[in-house]
Order: C-alpha cells, then structure tokens, then sequence
C-alpha cells in the first residue's frame, strides 16, 4: 500500500488536531482541577498542623493552670496584701498592728476608727483612722515602719500638730509631743467570682 501525499498530510493534520483538542482540554478541565485539588490538599495540611497546635496547646492548659495557682499562692504569701476571711477581720488585725508598732516606738495610741471599704479593680481598699501623740522622733519611726512593711500600707490625710498640755508656772512647756491623725489603708485581693 502506498501512502498518498495527500493522504500522510491528511493524517498529521488529523494528529495534530487531536493533539490541540487533547491540550485544550487538559488546559481547560485537567490542569484548573489538579491546581483547585493542590490547594485544598496545602489548606487541609495547613489546616491539621493548626489543629495540633491547638490540641498540644489544649493539652498544656492543666499544666499552665497550675502554674497560674502557683504564681498566685506566692504572691500571696510575698505578704503584700492584707490578708483575712472578711473586712472587719483584716481592719481589727490592722488596728491591733497599728497599736503594737505606736506603743513600740513610745506613742500613745489615743483612738483608731474603722473606714468604710471601698473596691478598687480586683482589690479592696481596707483604712483605719488614727489618732495619736508621739514626739518628732517617735512619729518618723512610726510612719516609717508602717509604710516600709509588709503588708504594703499606705498613710493619707496626715494632719500633725503641736500639742498644748496645761503648765504650772514651774513647769518647762514641753513642745515635743504632737497631736497626729491620719488615715492608714492596705489592699485586701477580691476572690473572682
């Protein structure tokens, strides 16, 4: 059989045309569905190695919990707060720490009155005024223990005077005691309900 001219040229074109039907097709269906698959497969591993970044990070939860607690344990036994079961408990453990450093450094404690307390944030603001005689010395001594201790006490409104005692003509005035009074508050932790 003898191929024709006409008829070997009639066949390349035939390939040909299968050939650009075949690459149309692969561009318009094959090559757009195997690039969507390729990019769902990436979001699906993309989408797993978060997944077990989530399950490791759920997982550690517990253990960072813990080390919540523990954080807050130690900074309540740092003794920066006042501490106890209610308001009245803390303001009477704070008078009788008041009444012990005054009369430690030679001060008369003349009367302590219990402030109302007030919420501040996560914290409640516990005060006690104070009345009081002391000389200069006694007085520097005083404030600075209790604003230099733990639980952290803060002094405000601090009024002081000069005391005037009564004198006999033959007594010397004694200029040294001053009349003190000035309101003395710590922080109490609110339990988060």
């Amino acid at each position: 059989m003898i191929l024709r001219p006409a008829s070997f040229l009639s066949r390349i074109l035939a390939l040909a045309l299968l050939g650009a039907v075949l690459a149309g097709l692969y561009l318009l269906a094959v090559r757009p569905m195997t690039e969507q698959y390729l990019h769902y497969r990436q979001s699906i591993d993309q989408s797993q190695d978060l997944l077990g970044q989530y399950r490791r990070l759920g997982a550690s939860l517990p253990a960072l919990q813990s080390q919540l607690d523990e954080l807050d344990r130690r900074r309540a036994s740092a003794g920066t707060q006042l501490q106890g079961a209610s308001d009245a408990l803390v303001a009477a453990d704070l008078q009788n720490r008041i009444k012990g450093i005054v009369d430690a450094h030679g001060g008369q404690l003349t009367s302590t009155q219990i402030l109302a307390a007030k919420d501040e944030a996560e914290l409640r603001r516990i005060g006690i005024r104070v009345q009081m005689t002391a000389t200069v010395d006694a007085l520097y001594r005083i404030f600075h223990e209790l604003e230099s201790g733990k639980p952290f006490l803060f002094l405000d409104n601090i009024d002081i005077r000069q005391r005037r005692a009564r004198r006999r003509r033959k007594e010397a005035a004694d200029d040294s005691n001053l009349a003190v009074r000035f309101d003395i508050y710590g922080y109490l932790r609110t339990e988060a309900t």
